[in-house]
């Protein structure tokens, strides 16, 4: 799976999914997707996949909320600015 992935598009209806851990046992994923009832929010949901579980399948729900449109700028901004801080600091990348 690349960095970001779009899962499934419609007309409205766009998910996006990026990795934000993994090991060779263990997955952590972000999705982000518009709720369609409430169409000026949107979902975040961080899922844990267990690959040596019984079912190494099963994503299982870690963190779920629901943001307005400017808290996601908002929260794009702060990512923006703590990545050009570290870059410019030499941190990680």
């Amino acid at each position: 799976m690349s960095i970001a992935e779009t899962l499934a598009t419609t007309d409205l209806v766009t998910e996006v999914e990026c990795i934000l851990s993994a090991s060779d046992s263990y997955v952590e994923t972000l999705t982000i997707k518009p709720i369609p009832a409430q169409p000026w929010l949107t979902e975040l949901v961080i899922k844990t996949q267990l690959l040596t579980a019984k079912n190494p399948q099963e994503k299982r729900v870690k963190a779920r909320c629901c943001v307005d449109r400017d808290r996601l700028v908002e929260l794009r901004d702060a990512l923006n600015r703590y990545l050009v801080e570290q870059i410019t600091k030499g941190g990680q990348q």
